[in-house]
């Protein structure tokens, strides 16, 4: 029986375009960080570890074909942990450019999944999140 799933959610304003964002976002050798790790894939398939407090989780990620040009969505199955991971690239002007990020995800079960969701892996994820978005706002601006 699995647990209800839960999200966290990241945004950034990067002075790049479209076209290198979207770029970048599915190359993330180049910009994950390190509690990615053993990231593969790119184009149509990602796969990492995500490296949480006394926890890794597993994420094998296939790309959803969406009609939506601005939206990016991988997702896996209930074999993995990580169910999903979201991006949505706004284009603002010509060179400047909104990302969000959504990583979905099963939390830990066990008698004291919650609390460890709540005190320790939760946060870990969101700053894994806000790293990832911070290297590749760096990137795509030419800053790093």
């Amino acid at each position: 029986m699995s647990r209800p799933l839960r999200d966290v959610r990241e945004d950034v304003h990067i002075h790049a375009s479209y076209a290198e964002v979207r770029a970048l976002v599915m190359a993330p050798q180049q910009w994950h960080p390190a509690s990615f790790d053993d990231v593969m894939g790119g184009d149509e398939d990602i796969a990492f570890r995500l490296l949480l407090p006394m926890r890794s989780e597993v994420a094998m990620l296939h790309r959803n074909q969406s009609a939506d040009v601005t939206m990016l969505e991988y997702s896996g199955d209930e074999a993995s942990s990580v169910r999903a991971l979201n991006w949505a690239i706004n284009a603002e002007a010509p060179h400047e450019v909104h990302l969000l990020a959504e990583l979905i995800y099963e939390p830990a079960g066990g008698p004291f999944g919650w609390a460890l969701e709540e005190v320790m892996h939760r946060p870990a994820r969101r700053q894994a999140l806000r790293d990832a978005l911070w290297r590749l706002k760096l990137l795509a601006e030419g800053r790093d």
